[in-house]
């Protein structure tokens, strides 16, 4: 009877997400994003309604919606669906009314505390299996209650057989609710952003072919205006000279611009080489420091205790670099301050630029990216443009995170070069035997 209540859980429990899968793809996010909260509430109270209950305690899935309510819906939409299940759990009373509180706002502090180690990962099945190991805990939470329960009552000598086949029904359905559960979810999500990927697509395409084709044209009577306004301004010793100096300042902020457009129609990777991350990042900051102090802004950084080496061209790298933290110096306020970190994981690794700036609005940080889209009041966006197609070119994700008033962080993941690695390794290994 348990395995059939169960088992019927299970579908309660996918009922939101395939609806907000199979009808809501054309909405907007934040509806599709209610809606799926609110469908949650209302599985959430079937499962209450239609439990399995025995000698006052009810067998069924309310933890596994309360988990991906915190996991994908966020810790209001986690404490919010917290509150629906403890008011029904109210209505439904019963011997064991204290025991649902007690599982269901501990489960919910679980949940609350995983929110952001879970949006940390990036890969989808180890989101799968975070999910999976996470809901081990309700049930293991309630288990162990209703150990308790027995014994006080001198029945789990008697019911242990009855116990034992209770858990091992109740945890392979919570595995089977959950593992079905974010892999749709994960799946929806992907899809969301391949389409993303995919508009993107369209637009970088047309933007590129627009910039090979007019920046070209462009630069050479900007070459021949400058060099003109050069020689006229080494005959001009009046008050004029001023006005050549204004001139040429901005015929080179326009030679920049149609650089950028070059560079971002198509990178240039000329001289493709080994680069040990950690030494790139201090040379970096060698170099961006007295602008950090210019700025009254604290610049500092925490490698990466191993040497990651990745491949590419080492001027693109350090261009994408050098314009992100100048932007985070830039956003960051006197007395501020700024950190890269260096991550290894594994195959890749993730270079975080952290601010504690003005930060951005949800509107600002969906623009990120985008043509002449920019924060700066004289910015082009053509910066973050490029930065982008280069890490893109180079293989990685570049990430945004912001919020308003707390500052931004930006996250560039790039897969290492573990044969590079090895071989520099090994060569600096057999050249300090040498000399031993």
């Amino acid at each position: 009877m348990i395995a059939e209540k169960l088992l019927l859980h299970v579908l309660i429990v996918l009922m939101p997400i395939l609806v907000v899968t199979l009808l809501l793809n054309d909405r907007k996010e934040k509806q599709a994003h209610s809606i799926l909260v609110v469908l949650l509430g209302a599985a959430a109270v079937l499962c209450i309604v239609f439990a399995f209950e025995e000698d006052g305690l009810y067998w069924d899935l309310r933890y596994v919606l309360l988990m991906i309510a915190f996991l994908y819906g966020g810790k209001k939409a986690g404490w919010a669906l917290c509150g629906v299940i403890l008011v029904t759990r109210t209505f439904i009373g019963g011997e064991q009314l204290l025991v649902g509180y007690v599982i269901t706002l501990t489960s919910s502090f679980i949940f609350s505390l995983a929110v952001h180690r879970y949006n940390q990962l990036v890969h989808k099945w180890k989101r799968v299996r975070f999910a999976m190991n996470l809901i081990f805990w309700p049930a293991l939470a309630q288990l162990t209650l209703l150990t308790i329960y027995l014994e006080m009552k001198g029945d789990l000598y008697r019911q242990h057989g009855h116990f034992i086949f209770y858990t091992i029904v109740f945890t392979v359905t919570l595995l089977i609710a959950v593992g079905f559960a974010t892999l749709l979810l994960e799946q929806l999500l992907e899809r969301k952003r391949i389409q993303i990927e995919m508009q993107r697509a369209v637009k970088l395409n047309a933007i590129s072919e627009l910039a090979a084709s007019i920046a070209h044209e462009v630069r050479n009577p900007l070459t021949v205006v400058k060099g003109f306004l050069q020689l006229m301004q080494k005959d001009e010793q009046g008050k004029k000279k001023n006005y050549f100096e204004i001139a040429l300042c901005e015929m080179n902020r326009a030679e920049q611009i149609i650089s950028d457009y070059l560079n971002f129609a198509k990178p240039q990777f000329k001289n493709i080489e080994n680069m040990e991350v950690n030494q790139i990042l201090k040379e970096i900051l060698s170099f961006l420091t007295p602008y950090s102090l210019k700025e009254n802004v604290a610049l500092s950084i925490q490698s990466s205790s191993n040497k990651i080496y990745i491949k590419s061209d080492k001027n693109q790298f350090k261009q994408v670099l050098i314009n992100i933290i100048k932007n985070a110096v830039e956003a960051t306020p006197e007395k501020g301050n700024v950190l890269v970190t260096v991550e290894e994981d594994q195959t890749v690794v993730k270079i975080t630029i952290t601010d504690n700036g003005k930060g951005m609005s949800a509107d600002q940080l969906a623009n990120i990216g985008t043509l002449f889209y920019s924060t700066k009041e004289k910015g082009t966006g053509l910066g973050t443009m490029v930065s982008f197609r280069i890490i893109e070119e180079m293989g990685g994700t570049l990430r945004y995170e912001s919020s308003i008033n707390i500052g931004t962080k930006v996250t560039i993941i790039l897969p290492v070069d573990p044969i590079s690695s090895f071989n520099l390794e090994a060569a600096s290994a057999i050249s300090s035997d040498r000399y031993k």
